[in-house]
């Protein structure tokens, strides 16, 4: 198996760049980045990191992926995501980022999930489990109560709200289309957006919050920079996918948009990287990004699991 022909790779890389694109702005607003954008992998900032240092986001998208090649088990999920929190496994350099998102630590730390619809701490987990769940589900997971029932417990390990379940399903559902047989981008967020749809659209609570959803990604002003719930972080993403043609420019639209920088570049990045594949990811950020080769590796051997599409 080539790296050029491994999606795994592209999309997990991919998250991992935009995280570290953002994470030295994180909380910056607009303003401030439109007179010092970011143009390039930079580092310190906010949390006084080398650059190419990733954030929560990447180091739990990389313990789910570690559990998930052993098959769904919430258990084991939960141990890596513990080995993330505790002894900053799947970490940089084996040290975690002091950025962690208040649910998720809540939930680590007391092993009870919590709602807050406020904060995105699931759809942050969510894109290893695209792969795994299109291995398992192929493109159908809203069509078999079986797969619903899976993410619901995926996304409840740290967070019980409706908000979060319907934002990861939603991208889930993009991810896994793309993965797919869908052409390109574009069908792969109407399609995936349709499929999620087809549950979300139909079932409460969850359809107030997927109208909503839909409202704000047809609104023709981009949501709040400093809004952290998942819906306008989602709505932000798909935005900033479908206003630039490329990875490049789509990570730096979003994270000069200021705000949970590191959030959306990492989402709009693992999306992205998906699309368009390992030549997008400019090289010099590859070459900066920490444990760049840790998660190459880590991704080989979930190709080779069985739970994962494999690329040969």
């Amino acid at each position: 198996m080539g790296i050029m022909e491994s999606r795994l790779i592209h999309g997990t890389v991919g998250f991992a760049i935009g995280d570290a694109l953002g994470l030295p702005v994180k909380r910056q607003n607009a303003a401030e980045l439109t007179a010092a954008p970011v143009t390039t992998m930079k580092g310190y900032g906010t949390f006084s990191q080398p650059a190419g240092t990733y954030s929560d986001e990447t180091g739990l998208a990389l313990a789910g992926l570690d559990a998930l090649q052993h098959g769904f088990d919430e258990q084991a999920l939960i141990k890596a995501y513990q080995a993330w929190f505790t002894a900053g496994k799947y970490a940089p350099y084996g040290k975690r980022s002091p950025d962690i998102w208040p649910s998720i630590e809540t939930a680590l730390k007391t092993g009870q999930s919590v709602a807050a619809a406020k904060e995105p701490g699931a759809l942050i987990r969510i894109l290893p489990f695209a792969f795994f769940a299109y291995q398992t589900f192929d493109t159908s997971l809203f069509q078999k109560a079986e797969g619903v029932k899976v993410l619901e417990t995926f996304v409840h390990i740290t967070n019980q709200d409706a908000e979060n379940l319907v934002a990861a399903g939603i991208y889930m559902q993009i991810a896994v289309e793309l993965l797919g047989t869908t052409p390109d981008l574009s069908s792969a967020i109407a399609t995936g957006i349709n499929k999620a749809g087809s549950y979300f659209g139909t079932t409460q609570p969850y359809q107030p919050i997927f109208e909503a959803f839909q409202a704000a990604l047809a609104d023709d002003k981009w949501p709040d920079g400093s809004a952290t719930d998942p819906i306008s972080l989602l709505a932000r993403t798909l935005k900033a996918l479908q206003s630039k043609p490329d990875y490049h420019d789509a990570v730096l639209q979003t994270v000069n948009q200021g705000g949970a920088t590191d959030t959306t570049g990492a989402l709009v990045g693992g999306l992205a990287g998906l699309t368009y594949g390992y030549t997008s990811l400019p090289h010099r950020w590859c070459l900066m990004l920490a444990e760049y080769a840790q998660i190459v590796d880590l991704c080989r051997q979930a190709e080779n699991s069985g739970f994962f599409p494999k690329y040969d």
